[in-house]
Formats: structure tokens, C-alpha cells, sequence
């Protein structure tokens, strides 16, 4: 137990991470949409992303070409909340699969 919550608290640690998050809290997401929110190029979103997923925090779905990130559950979502993070809209118009 101790260890997934190490695991947890170490990926939402990181600035890059928790924006990536609060977009996700708002609504679920294509990686490509947060390269303009963050400032980083796709490789290291790619990188953020999986540390996301690999702590628990997020799922994927593919759509067609795209692979699409969320939230894994209310509970994570609560839990999230909980800890102060809040949602952020943070697409801008950078949708790569269309308008939302």
C-alpha cells in the first residue's frame, strides 16, 4: 500500500504532471492537446502521460488513431479534488481529432 501511494504522490509531484491532470479533470483528452498547455514538446508529454498511468492516476481509450487519457474513476477524481486540485479547460483550440 505504502508503495502505489509513494508511487502516486511522486506523479502528481511534478508541475508538468498536474497540469496534465487539472485539463483532465475538466475533460478527457488526446496527448496532443497538451503540448501548447504545457510548453513541452510530445515526446515528454508522451513520457508524463505514462508515469500518469503507470501511478494509477489515468486510463486510455483508443479512438481511431488517437489515444485518449482520462481519469481513471470518480474515486480518483474525488480523491483528486480532495487534494485541491482543480479542473482546468486548458484545450485552447490545439484538438487534434476535431472540436470538442
Amino acid at each position: 500500500m505504502n508503495g502505489e501511494l509513494v508511487k502516486l504522490f511522486k506523479a502528481l509531484g511534478e508541475d508538468t504532471r498536474l497540469k496534465i491532470v487539472q485539463c483532465l479533470l475538466h475533460h478527457d483528452r488526446c496527448a496532443c492537446e497538451f503540448s501548447t498547455v504545457t510548453e513541452r514538446d510530445q515526446t515528454t508529454i508522451s513520457r508524463h502521460l505514462k508515469v500518469l498511468v503507470e501511478a494509477g492516476v489515468l486510463k486510455t481509450e483508443r479512438q481511431g488513431r488517437n489515444i485518449i487519457y482520462s481519469v481513471t474513476g470518480e474515486d480518483m477524481k474525488k480523491m483528486l479534488l480532495d487534494f485541491g486540485i482543480e479542473p482546468n479547460e486548458c484545450c485552447q483550440g490545439a484538438c487534434c481529432h476535431g472540436k470538442e
